[in-house]
């Protein structure tokens, strides 16, 4: 049921959502504006934690480097493979985090020509808050 209420989400209008930018570039400049400090690094990734699972993000990707028979791509590592796509800068790469999950479609990952992976598409989040956008993200960078 979670996943068909996440594959319907990107059908809903959520420009009145208050904490919710639209735009995707937008969302991860309101989510990224700066590099978080340390201490908050960890606050965000303890409540990221708790989004992926509260998202059903599980139900597809692992958090390991292994695929463990699950749909989509392992989320382990993810961190390097987005910073080498983004001239290793942690900025940009967390933000094209937070345009990845608001929208996979428009910003395809680096998993979406491989034939392991074709037919298996990620449902965009446009309702998710910046701030959780955030948190999430910091969760996947820790992810190792």
């Amino acid at each position: 049921m979670l996943a068909l209420g996440l594959a319907c989400a990107g059908c809903l209008d959520s420009g009145n959502i208050p904490g919710v930018t639209t735009d995707p570039e937008a969302a991860a400049k309101a989510a990224f504006p700066e590099l978080p400090p340390a201490a908050e690094a960890t606050q965000l990734k303890d409540r990221g934690s708790k989004m992926f699972n509260g998202l059903g993000c599980q139900s597809c990707h692992s958090t390991t480097h292994e695929r463990n028979g699950l749909m989509g791509p392992p989320l382990g590592g993810v961190s390097d493979r987005v910073l080498e796509r983004k001239d290793h800068d942690p900025l940009k790469a967390r933000r094209w985090l937070v345009m990845h999950i608001k929208d996979p479609l428009m910003y395809p990952s680096p998993f979406a020509d491989q034939a392991d992976y074709k037919g298996t598409h990620m449902p965009p989040n446009p309702r998710v808050t910046d701030e959780d956008l955030r948190a999430l993200v910091e969760f996947l960078w820790a992810l190792r």
